[in-house]
């Protein structure tokens, strides 16, 4: 099987890439530990001298909200479950089905959902594409993820669990998805319904509704205790240059046009992130955004120039593709990390602590930046380190980075690094 034949669906779209370059730093006295220097490119490891240890799946492995959890999607709609524990991936037993019906863009689409119960709670996926034999014409693709229902939405939501589609094929093997609809669930019955009106929703010129019109995101709902809050853009001119997107709450989403909520910004405002019962977000500004905290703009917690665009996101941390910093967005403290030189940024994370950075650059030729707070260590590894197609970079844990490539068989090796 060949690498093209790899991508989960025939309509995938190749991975498009911000093209950067990253200039000199301005210091900056910063929460945690500042890195001093800049990265000396010239005398870059190979992937080798980390021992990366390498576990073969037919498909790629993807993080699930359980860090230790992973799953393997097929193109026919099945689900693996595999867990990370001393080193090595082990495939998970204990998994069960249930065929589900979701209206999407007013038309039915059945997906069989496999899901798995630990002790952390429930994690479930579904498949439908294109390659299914289905009734439905005008969808392609439509990823479904099952968990536990948030506190934040048990009082619009009766069901123990909740549903959530995205339709973005290009992000099928991304650890951080963008869900247009939240359905409740009942596995005992099969039985789904939306939670969130649709009802001044506008038609995109493929004939589905606007998929931006409800937004959530992976690390929205796995951090909100608080609010039922959701993003919205409700501009309804498709091609507009700038998009405004709202927050609303589940309770006014039947009044969407006249939703109470606070329009933060026009970069994706769905980035949002809730710590001790506050909510962080971004407001646009003339020479470009603030992070606010509950939605106060006139006392921002730190400015930034540019476009979003500029910048990349990973669970609380923002990083500025130009000057190389990062902010925390629950606090707006910075640190530097130390300069670089790339032209592709294809993939920022940290790890939950803040102390540990990974940046994976593509171009001609691929690179890898590892930054350590705690020791002021940084590692470059230039080699053939990952596929663009796939970008599952994740922590397991606050040391151990993964990330996937093919191999010439046209099968996955999931490669894991410690640092």
């Amino acid at each position: 099987m060949t690498k093209n034949n790899k991508i989960v669906l025939c309509v995938l779209s190749a991975i498009l890439v911000v093209a950067v370059a990253v200039t000199a730093l301005t210091g900056s006295e910063a929460f945690l530990q500042k890195i001093t220097g800049g990265v000396d490119t010239d005398s870059a490891l190979t992937l080798d001298t980390l021992s990366p240890a390498a576990f073969g799946t037919e498909y790629p492995l993807v993080q699930t909200e359980q860090k230790d959890l992973f799953y393997e999607m097929k193109p026919d709609g099945t689900f693996n479950f595999y867990k990370y524990a001393d080193g090595t991936f082990t495939e998970a037993d204990g998994v069960k089905t249930k065929d589900v019906q979701l209206t999407c863009s007013s038309q039915k689409v059945k997906v069989r959902l496999y899901y798995l119960s630990t002790d952390a709670g429930t994690v479930g996926y579904g498949l439908f594409n294109s390659k299914q034999e289905s009734s439905v014409k005008n969808l392609a693709y439509v990823f479904v993820r099952m968990t536990d229902r948030p506190n934040a939405y048990s009082s619009k939501v009766k069901t123990p669990y909740i549903l959530l589609t995205d339709m973005e094929s290009a992000d099928a093997y991304k650890s951080e998805k963008t869900y247009s609809d939240m359905y409740s669930f009942d596995p005992s019955t099969g039985k789904t319904a939306l939670v969130i009106s649709q009802r001044d929703r506008s038609v995109q010129e493929n004939g589905t509704m606007r998929e931006d019109w409800t937004i959530f995101t992976d690390s929205m709902l796995n951090n909100n205790e608080k609010y039922d809050l959701f993003a919205s853009c409700r501009n309804h001119d498709t091609k507009a240059d700038e998009q405004k997107y709202d927050f609303l709450t589940v309770a006014n989403s039947k009044s969407m046009k006249k939703g109470t909520a606070t329009t933060v910004s026009d970069s994706p405002s769905y980035v949002i992130r809730e710590k001790d019962g506050a909510y962080y977000c971004f407001a646009n500004t003339d020479k470009g955004f603030d992070l606010i905290r509950n939605g106060d703009k006139k006392k921002p917690l730190a400015s930034f120039d540019g476009a979003f665009s500029d910048y990349a996101v990973s669970g609380n941390y923002l990083l500025s593709k130009n000057d190389f910093s990062v902010t925390d967005i629950t606090s707006g403290e910075s640190i530097s990390l130390g300069k670089a030189t790339f032209t592709e940024l294809s993939g920022f994370i940290a790890n939950e602590a803040g102390t540990k950075f990974a940046l994976f650059c593509n171009g001609e030729q691929q690179s890898m930046f590892l930054y350590d707070t705690e020791s002021n260590e940084t590692k470059v590894i230039t080699d053939d380190i990952f596929d663009n197609g796939i970008r599952n970079f994740c922590f397991i844990n606050d040391s151990t980075v993964l990330f996937s490539t093919y191999n010439e068989a046209g099968t996955t090796e999931n490669k894991v690094i410690t640092f």
